[in-house]
C-alpha cells in the first residue's frame, strides 16, 4: 500500500502602514525701527565791509563835508598868498628908491606869473581800501539714528503618525495524506 502526502505551508501577509513625519517652519517675524540721525547747522553769513572813501578822497570825490573843509583850508591858504604877496609888493613900492624897476616886475608877476599854473591829474587812488569781516561762523549739531529690532521666532510645527505593521495568517498550514493503489489490510 502507498501513501501520498501534499501539504501546504502556512503563509503570514503583512499590512504595513509607513509613519509620517510633517515639520512645517513659520517663517520668524522681524520688525525694525529706524530712526534718522539728525544734523542741524546754523549758519551766520559773513559781512564784509568794504570802505572805499579814501580812495575817492584821492579821486576828488569827496562827501560834502570833507569837500567843505578842503576848500576852506585851501581858500585861506589862497588868502594868506595873496595878502603876503600884497604886503611884499607894497613895501617893495615904499622901498623903490633902493630898488629901480619894481613896478614892472610887480606888473609881470600879477599878469603872469600869478596865473601861470601847472597840471597834475591823478585818478588812480594811491591808497588801498579798508576791508573788514565779521561774523561767518557755522554751528553743526548732530544727533545719533537708532535702529532696534524687534524679532519673534516661531517654534516649529511637527505632526507625527505612527506606522503601524499588523501581522495576519494568510494561509493555513495543511497535510493531506491518501492512500492511493492496493488496500489497506487491517488486522485487527
Amino acid at each position: 500500500m502507498e501513501l501520498s502526502m501534499t501539504s501546504t505551508r502556512a503563509q503570514i501577509g503583512i499590512n504595513r502602514t509607513p509613519g509620517k513625519l510633517e515639520i512645517n517652519q513659520p517663517n520668524p517675524e522681524l520688525k525694525m525701527h529706524t530712526q534718522p540721525p539728525k544734523i542741524q547747522i546754523k549758519s551766520e553769513q559773513s559781512k564784509v565791509q568794504i570802505d572805499q572813501y579814501v580812495c575817492f578822497k584821492e579821486e576828488g570825490q569827496k562827501n560834502v563835508e570833507d569837500l567843505i573843509k578842503d576848500n576852506a583850508a585851501f581858500a585861506k591858504q589862497k588868502s594868506l598868498q595873496g595878502i603876503a604877496r600884497i604886503v611884499r609888493q607894497g613895501n617893495e613900492m615904499a622901498a623903490i628908491e633902493n630898488k629901480g624897476d619894481v613896478i614892472p616886475s610887480q606888473a609881470r608877476e600879477n599878469a603872469h606869473d600869478l596865473f601861470n599854473k601847472e597840471f597834475n591829474i591823478g585818478v588812480i587812488p594811491k591808497s588801498r581800501p579798508q576791508i573788514n569781516f565779521t561774523g561767518g561762523t557755522v554751528d553743526i549739531q548732530s544727533e545719533w539714528g537708532k535702529v532696534t529690532f524687534d524679532a519673534k521666532v516661531s517654534k516649529p510645527n511637527i505632526n507625527y503618525t505612527r506606522g503601524k505593521l499588523e501581522t495576519y495568517l494568510k494561509q493555513k498550514n495543511s497535510l493531506n495524506i491518501e492512500v492511493v493503489g492496493g488496500e489497506f489490510n487491517r488486522v485487527g
